[in-house]
């Protein structure tokens, strides 16, 4: 080959690199977690079958620091199932909430993820590893599906912590603090796949932070076809201990019942948060439903619905042994002119809120006595 060629062939490689691992490549080798430059961000591009929803290649997000504490962050991003119908009116309002209803590909951290620490936060400077989210099944799934437009998708959420969890397994960490965390979708990732974290780094201290996940819907989306069942999620339930909860069925009740189970297997702390009227979690309940014809002219009142709901789940959620709750009434400025005064904020921990606000302080005196690895009191932090 001439000098010119090679030189070609070298760019086409870099490039290739730079957009994104092909899917298809199982002969890639990852880089290890000390090659990469540390305090800064790096994507690490898994092999197949990790994949995400758009055939695209499936990379975790490393922040290479301190392996005395390492944070696994479960990204979130939305859902989507088969027969998913979104009226006009809701996705203007998802557009000014700044959410989609799902991420088909990889997402950097700065747009979905934990708001980045100031230097003097109790977490700044351990090692995180951000399993991304690009599978709209809530790191679950297993499956061919279809989006909320009809496109075929596909949805191995759980294909990629999988391949997410041999990579950890292939640093030989052995860290002193385990924090696993996991907001909206993530919430829902981070529990399920909590008892094979704690399988992998079996000594030292952990603790686990589900926000934005209260796990409340409607039997539709349960027992539905096109819903639950569609993502496949029996083999994230096997390899985490947990087929003794299949299925699930028409069982409203289910997140307490997979609280209860994962708090047994995951030997340290479980912190539950959420607002009160949180928008984003009560758009999704409406979504799952059968009647789409009244929260696009008063979603004030599907808010009230979805609040009273999560309420009682929350008190559910609190008499578990093992769990903490946090409930606040935070609002971000990004709340939607129509929803002023009627909802609350979604995912304290990606906002910059976490570390300038009222809210935030107490959120983060409760969060560091969690990762300390004690049980701290329930907060409630409601309006009067």
């Amino acid at each position: 080959m001439r000098a010119g060629g090679a030189a070609l062939a070298l760019l086409t490689v870099l490039a290739l690199a730079a957009c994104g691992r092909p899917a298809h490549d199982d002969a890639f080798r990852p880089p290890a977690l000390a090659d990469l430059p540390p305090g800064e961000w790096s994507r690490v591009p898994l092999s197949a079958p990790a994949r995400c929803a758009d055939g695209s290649g499936y990379e975790l997000q490393v922040l290479p620091g301190d392996t005395r504490e390492v944070i696994v962050v479960f990204q979130g991003g939305g859902a989507t199932w088969d027969g998913l119908r979104v009226p006009l009116t809701l996705r203007l309002l998802l557009s000014q909430l700044g959410t989609r209803l799902y991420h088909p590909r990889v997402t950097d951290v700065p747009d979905a993820g934990v708001a980045q620490p100031p230097a003097d936060a109790a977490i700044a400077g351990a090692t995180q590893v951000v399993v991304s989210y690009c599978s709209g099944d809530v790191h679950w799934g297993d499956a061919a599906g279809r989006d909320d437009l009809g496109h075929a998708i596909e949805q191995r959420g759980a294909s990629n912590v999988r391949a997410a969890l041999a990579w950890l397994a292939e640093q030989a960490l052995a860290p002193e603090q385990l924090t696993v965390v996991g907001c909206s979708a993530g919430a829902y990732g981070a529990l399920a796949w909590a008892p094979s974290l704690q399988a992998l780094f079996p000594t030292g201290q952990r603790s686990l932070l589900l926000e934005a996940g209260l796990g409340v819907v409607q039997v539709p989306f349960l027992a539905g076809p096109g819903g639950l069942p569609g993502w496949r999620v029996e083999g994230a339930y096997v390899d985490n201990g947990l087929s003794a909860l299949l299925p699930i069925g028409d069982d409203l009740d289910y997140l307490e019942r997979l609280v209860t189970a994962v708090a047994e297997r995951f030997d340290g702390p479980i912190g539950v948060a959420s607002t009160d009227r949180d928008a984003v979690q009560a758009l999704f309940w409406y979504l799952m439903g059968e009647d789409g014809s009244r929260y696009p002219d008063d979603p004030a009142a599907e808010i009230d619905a979805w609040s009273l709901l999560a309420l009682e789940r929350l008190e559910a959620l609190a008499a578990i042994e093992g769990v903490s709750t946090f409930l606040s009434s935070w609002v971000p400025d990004a709340i939607p002119r129509q929803l002023e005064g009627h909802a609350t904020g979604h995912c304290l921990l990606a906002s910059d809120d976490l570390w300038d606000s009222e809210a935030g302080a107490a959120f983060g005196a409760w969060w560091d006595a969690l990762r300390a690895g004690t049980l701290p009191a329930p907060v409630d932090l409601r309006r009067p």
